[in-house]
């Protein structure tokens, strides 16, 4: 029964992060914490199946649309740094305390998405260099190996508002960040002995299911129906970081 229990619940999860932006793990996270499994095991269980599943997003994500590959060339080494850091943090302190910063963090950037309506609705000029939004790969990732809950609703709106790239695209475009920074992630808590294959295999199978199915309807809808979901989607996950609940 827990494994169909596990399945299910990680296809849920991965189904409405992949159509809003939203987190997975949020969701995650604290369902594996409720069954008992430590924060490190729960986290490298979110990380292997989300390394997986955001491939997948990525794919349907990009299909058809440019590809920044300098900006990710740029960013990808940046955050493995940053995520290696993350995991080694999260496995020696409480890294949960730190939810309630990233929930402020996020209501933040929902409100300026709120106030600027065309933002990720349509394509549009860079406002930023690609240096400068390629700086910011160094935290995300630390906070990628760490948590990550809301890294996806950060890493889009900066790449919206910084490169001029719809949502769609600037999902597909963090896709490809988190797919190497969680694989990385994954492989510094398993490599220090926090696995349950129990666990991971049917939340892998559940979480891949759900992205390509969420990430397959968000392509075909668009980038405004996207842009509902994620504003909705991030402030339900801001205040829920922020209460702790």
């Amino acid at each position: 029964m827990r494994p169909l229990l596990v399945l299910l619940i990680a296809f849920g999860a991965a189904l409405l992060g992949s159509l809003s932006g939203g987190s997975a793990s949020a969701l995650t996270t604290p369902a594996w914490l409720a069954m008992g499994v430590p924060l490190p095991t729960a986290v490298a269980t979110d990380k292997l199946a989300g390394a997986l599943w955001t491939l997948l997003g990525a794919r349907n994500y990009l299909k058809g649309r440019p590809v920044d590959r300098r900006l990710l060339a740029g960013m990808i080494p940046l955050g493995l740094l940053g995520a290696a850091f993350g995991a080694t943090f999260t496995m020696r302190v409480d890294a949960v305390s730190l939810k309630r910063f990233a929930g402020v963090m996020i209501l933040l950037l929902i409100v300026v998405l709120l106030a600027r309506p065309r933002l990720g609705r349509e394509p549009g000029p860079p406002r930023a260099p690609r240096w400068a939004v390629g700086a910011v790969a160094l935290p995300l990732g630390f906070y990628e190996g760490m948590l990550g809950s809301g890294n996806g609703l950060v890493a889009t709106l900066l790449f919206c508002s910084g490169r001029g790239y719809d949502v769609l695209a600037a999902l597909g475009h963090y896709c490809v960040l988190a797919f190497a920074w969680c694989a990385l992630a994954a492989a510094v808590y398993i490599g220090n002995g926090f696995h349950d294959v129990a666990l991971m295999a049917p939340a892998v199978v559940g979480s891949c299911a759900g992205g390509f199915l969420g990430s397959r309807i968000a392509s075909a809808r668009g980038a405004g129906f996207v842009r509902g979901l994620f504003a909705v989607a991030g402030a339900a996950l801001g205040v829920k970081l922020v209460l702790g609940i």
